[in-house]
């Protein structure tokens, strides 16, 4: 008679290990666009195979998204949310959305933008303490009865993760290169601006499932339909923007929130 509730319990579990396996996946693919570059001494005649791996990085990384944001339903839907699974889904996060974007900076910088070693280094690092920052913060502050799962304090490291990812899919694609040198002094600023909006307790807003539990008006479904036409057409350009405007929409928030006379949640600031 326990058994399928002992299956249930562990069906989360499994779903967060998917994100496990796609974070290492990603890894990989990284590892061998890293491999790549270096056997030319740079990008060179092996540019299209590094760009290749890159693009493998970035799905599996999306991929990795996908089984975060489910394995928190799956847990909702079966009753089975525990301590046990927020430090697991946390412990995957670190992998998926710390270390592997960190990794796809480093060698972007490093391999394709001629950034020194040491310097992409430091970057890097300084992404993936943010990161861990962030979800070690999540883990101390997790509340499993009264989180509404709408909003965050901080930017959420998979959000982080896909405008890095965004980033290097919009260079890898070749579909822009007029925004080539633009990108290139760009990227360092962004995974900076990422690692500190991570531990921030800037507001952010969990737009999915705000969109999946929410009432919406006509306009609303306007909005998200020219959103996934706009995808469809130029994916590449259109994640971007997305993700740089969900980046910004946090501090955008702060403000609005100091304007009107709502710079804290319960008492705490959000910096």
């Amino acid at each position: 008679m326990r058994r399928p509730a002992l299956n249930m319990v562990a069906l989360p579990t499994l779903v967060t290990l998917g994100n496990t396996f796609c974070g290492f996946l990603a890894t990989t693919y990284l590892l061998e666009a890293a491999m790549e570059a270096g056997q030319a001494g740079g990008p060179g005649a092996h540019r299209a195979a590094v760009y290749d791996y890159l693009a493998r990085a970035v799905w599996a990384m999306l991929l990795a998204m996908v089984f975060d944001f489910m394995d928190g339903k799956v847990a909702r839907l079966t009753g089975s949310e525990s301590a046990f699974g927020v430090q697991i889904d946390s412990l995957s996060d670190v992998l998926s959305f710390g270390l592997c974007p960190a990794l796809m900076f480093k060698v972007m910088a490093e391999y394709e933008f001629h950034m020194s070693p040491k310097g992409s280094l430091v970057l890097a690092c300084f992404y993936l303490f943010g990161a861990v920052l962030r979800l070690a913060r999540f883990n101390v502050e997790a509340d499993l009865e009264h989180d509404d799962h709408k909003s965050f304090k901080g930017m959420p490291s998979p959000a982080a993760a896909a405008g890095v990812a965004s980033v290097v899919f919009l260079y890898a694609s070749r579909e822009y290169p007029w925004m080539d040198a633009h990108i290139r002094i760009g990227f360092p600023w962004v995974v900076t601006s990422l690692g500190i909006l991570m531990w921030t307790k800037l507001p952010y807003i969990h737009f999915a499932n705000v969109l999946l539990t929410e009432k919406r008006q006509p306009w609303q479904l306007l909005i998200i339909i020219g959103a996934i036409g706009l995808t469809a057409v130029e994916p590449a350009l259109t994640i971007a923007i997305l993700m740089m405007a969900y980046a910004l929409s946090g501090p955008t928030l702060y403000v609005w929130n100091l304007v009107t006379g709502r710079s804290t949640v319960d008492g705490e600031s959000f910096l």
